[in-house]
């Protein structure tokens, strides 16, 4: 039945040995007689048997196509006529059916065997269940469909999101414009925004839009002590939470299959609550979810945004100063480690942490040990300044007193730290809560007392007001050195002219002219970065 195996020189295995080694290979193994009507298979092994489940005998003598069915491929069966028809090989992927009708996928490899003429006397073929990778693989180019979808979602929606808020002139044009976006999806009946109403301590929305019938927006108020509703759950939890048709859903409201509440919070402050509802109960699953979260991520950033311009444009300002001795705020535990004070120089955010400047006068060594034993200190750096007092960089959690107090709209006006105790001076426009930004102090700190509080007016300055004060800082060899390197192209990306060249124009040394160009320059950042100096 089988072709010859070896040459006329070397040794030949026994034809039982081969048919013992093929009958118990672990793969299934089929042979077809070409030559014959039908290409009917000749041999198939037990492994085969196994796979399949079907008997030996009822197959012998048959064409391979039983194993087809109605999702098997017919480019993969014509792939393998092609090689049979070409006397070819070739390798196919194809869903086939068991006995019993079970699907599975079955990797096919074939092969002719020619006799000593070079004429076709039998195909070889490889059967192997190759099921659960396969499964594995689809279920990978689902995912990677899947999670393109929501890239796409997020992309489109948060695009369309952020143009129609960017140029928005008030907080209400904000939340009037999203609802309005949202509304339009295909996907929701409805969106509102709203916030707590403390007098009546109610979820009251401020903004909506939708086409769900007869809704008042006093329909969609929710107490606030309502556990189960999706709107509490996501001001109290700070995350997305969903409910069902009817959890969170007024009565008056139609066509409704579920509903989403996502919290509007940057930087621990929360700005209120986007509220969908969907058409469809399926509709908000873990892609619309992750959509929704990024969409309140953009909204609340938005609406802080706008909140800081607003307070920082505030002619009335509240001034004032705690004197804290709490180990917790960390300048405090600072300065308990170490002989010398340490006084506030600014702040910047880098990868949404603060990251504190301040002067030492102290050994830096001395200093940055103390820093590494702090537990509110993540990082800290020697920066600049001299050997007297240097300059260090503290790095501090996401979560720390600056973040809370920048996200409340209050800016920090000087820091200083000596002897176990800090002096916390802080500047408040008038438009924020002073009474909760006080009392959330006292809540993160013991032993802190309120020393001074003062209202004062902050007169505005004009464009022309504030470079008349820089130029007034300046002598006048700083300002025409300043001035040539500037509009002789001296800070281009392409420098046109160099130090040496300036310096030749004004009939000075190139030291000089950098020493005056550098006192200008500090000049300058002073005034924008230190408004106290």
């Amino acid at each position: 039945m089988a072709p010859r195996h070896g040459t006329d020189d070397g040794p030949r295995l026994p034809d039982d040995v081969k048919e013992r080694a093929m009958d118990e290979a672990p793969v299934g193994i089929t042979m077809t007689d070409p030559t014959r009507s039908d290409n009917p298979l000749v041999y198939v092994n037990d492994a085969f048997e196994r796979i399949t489940g079907y008997a030996r005998e009822d197959v012998l003598g048959q064409n391979c196509r039983f194993l087809q069915g109605p999702e098997t491929a017919d480019e993969r069966v014509d792939e393998m006529r092609r090689a049979i028809e070409a006397g070819e090989s070739t390798v196919v992927e194809l869903r086939n059916y068991r006995a019993d009708g079970e699907p599975f996928w079955n990797e096919v490899k074939i092969a002719p065997i020619r006799d000593d003429d070079g004429d076709v006397r039998y195909f070889v073929g490889f059967q192997r269940d190759v099921t659960e990778r396969t499964r594995s693989e689809l279920a990978v180019r689902r995912e990677r469909s899947n999670l393109e979808h929501v890239l796409d979602r997020v992309d489109g929606l948060l695009s369309d999101v952020t143009e129609a808020v960017v140029n928005a002139e008030s907080r209400e044009a904000i939340e009037r414009q999203v609802c309005e976006r949202l509304a339009a999806v295909e996907t929701y009946v409805l969106a509102w925004i709203g916030d707590v109403d403390l007098a009546d301590d109610i979820v009251r929305p401020r903004a909506w839009a939708g086409d769900a019938g007869d809704v008042r927006t006093a329909d969609l108020a929710v107490a606030r002590d309502d556990a189960e509703s999706p709107v509490v759950r996501a001001l109290d939890e700070g995350r997305v939470a969903l409910g069902d048709g009817e959890t969170g859903v007024p009565g008056s409201l139609a066509s409704v299959g579920g509903v989403a509440a996502v919290p509007l919070r940057y930087r621990g402050t929360t700005y209120g609550v986007l509220v969908v509802y969907a058409r469809e109960a399926d509709a908000l699953n873990e892609r619309e979810t992750a959509v929704l979260e990024s969409l309140g991520r953009t909204v609340a950033t938005a609406l802080n945004a706008h909140e800081s311009r607003r307070l920082a444009a505030a002619d009335q300002v509240v001034s004032v100063a705690f004197d804290v001795r709490d180990r917790e705020l960390f300048v405090v535990d600072l300065a308990a480690r170490f002989p010398g004070t340490l006084t506030y120089r600014g702040e910047v955010y880098r990868e949404e942490a603060p990251v504190l400047f301040f002067t030492a006068d102290a050994d830096a060594d001395r200093v940055l040990a103390a820093a590494e034993a702090s537990p509110e200190v993540e990082a800290a750096t020697v920066v600049g300044g001299g050997d007297d007092t240097p300059l260090f960089e503290f790095r501090l959690p996401a979560s720390s007193f600056p973040d809370d107090l920048v996200a409340r709209g209050v800016r920090i006006e000087g820091i200083s730290a000596a002897d176990g105790g800090a002096r916390v001076e802080l500047e408040l426009p008038m438009g924020v809560d002073t009474r909760s930004v006080v009392e959330r102090f006292r809540e993160r700190y013991d032993d802190v007392e309120l020393v001074r509080y003062r209202e004062t007016e902050r007169p505005p300055t004009t464009e022309r007001d504030f470079v008349a004060a820089v130029e007034d800082r300046l002598t006048e060899r700083q300002h025409a050195a300043l001035k040539r390197a500037y509009l002789s192209g001296y800070y281009d990306a392409t420098r046109t002219a160099t130090g040496d060249e300036l310096a030749a124009a004004m009939d000075i040394s190139r030291a000089t002219f950098h020493q005056h160009l550098r006192a200008a320059e500090r000049k300058v950042f002073a005034a924008i970065f230190d408004r106290d100096t």
